[in-house]
């Protein structure tokens, strides 16, 4: 028999401790025996900067200023995303032996592993914040908008944490998909060229298709948050890029609108195939 969505609920709440515990040892099982530890939370954004810079600034000339603050802006954001899901897709397998043996709320499983990488992502822009200072301005007064867009996106990544990971108990290919999913998922997402780029180069069925990709709204707060608006190379004595800013009501609204909708539909569609997760894995 199905349990009342109220009820469910109440389960996580009472379960706080195991999140606690669940969060605890996934982030200590990630750095065991690591000689870097939690500076790989920073030193990983700053490599892929470093290469995507090489290859999109220098090499194919991706016409954007500061492109290496721009990157960092939305790959922190992706990041953040990627692996997230990537982790939960096959979490419920992978426990299959404690799932059989012990009641608890199995929503705990993926939201441990979306909360450890939030400890991440936090980190994250705790150490690149000097970075983004020297580069771009001050972000300080936009603080606010970036603590709004981390709960957002926390919640729009439970939610999808949550449909990967109760899809693949019973297609098990998904979590082998999911690799090919997000590296095309990255692709279409303005991480690496501007969106104004898109929307002056790009056929008008290209550009709706990115507008209706949630991450690009996520990575926008993010971008504009820290970076400002994304703006061609000036040339000599013209003015750059806008430094950082307050993001639109619009893309306020469009993250909250995913990240409500996306974590329902992932509670509601979790919490219908928690009942037969003992069954199956």
């Amino acid at each position: 028999m199905a349990v009342a969505p109220a009820s469910r609920l109440g389960d996580v709440r009472q379960a706080r401790e195991l999140l606690r515990n669940l969060v605890g040892k996934e982030l200590k099982v990630r750095y065991k025996q690591s000689a870097l530890g939690f500076v790989w939370s920073l030193v990983t954004p700053l490599l892929m900067t470093a290469i995507f810079t090489v290859v999109f600034a220098t090499f194919l000339r991706i016409p954007v200023e500061d492109f290496a603050s721009f990157f960092l802006a939305g790959y922190l954001v992706w990041q953040f995303y990627a692996n997230s899901v990537n982790a939960s897709v096959g979490a419920i397998v992978s426990n299959g032996s404690l799932i059989r043996k012990v009641y608890f709320p199995r929503e705990v499983i993926p939201l441990s592993l979306v909360l450890a990488q939030a400890f991440h992502l936090c980190l994250a822009l705790l150490a690149t914040a000097p970075f983004f200072l020297l580069q771009r301005g001050n972000f300080l007064p936009y603080l606010p908008a970036i603590l709004i867009g981390i709960v957002l996106l926390v919640a729009f990544t439970a939610g999808m944490s949550m449909v990967f990971a109760a899809l693949n108990v019973s297609f098990r290919d998904l979590q082998e998909l999911t690799q090919v999913i997000f590296l095309a998922w990255f692709y279409g997402t303005p991480v690496i060229y501007p969106l104004y780029l898109v929307e002056s180069t790009a056929q008008a069925w290209v550009k709706g298709l990115i507008l209706a990709n949630p991450m690009t709204w996520f990575v926008q707060l993010f971008q504009t948050a820290l970076y400002g608006i994304p703006a061609p190379i000036p040339e000599p004595g013209q003015p750059g890029a806008p430094p950082p800013g307050w993001p639109s009501l619009t893309t306020f609204a469009v993250c909250a609108a995913w990240a409500v909708g996306t974590l329902g539909l992932g509670w509601w569609l979790f919490r219908r195939r928690a009942v037969t997760f003992a069954k199956e894995v």
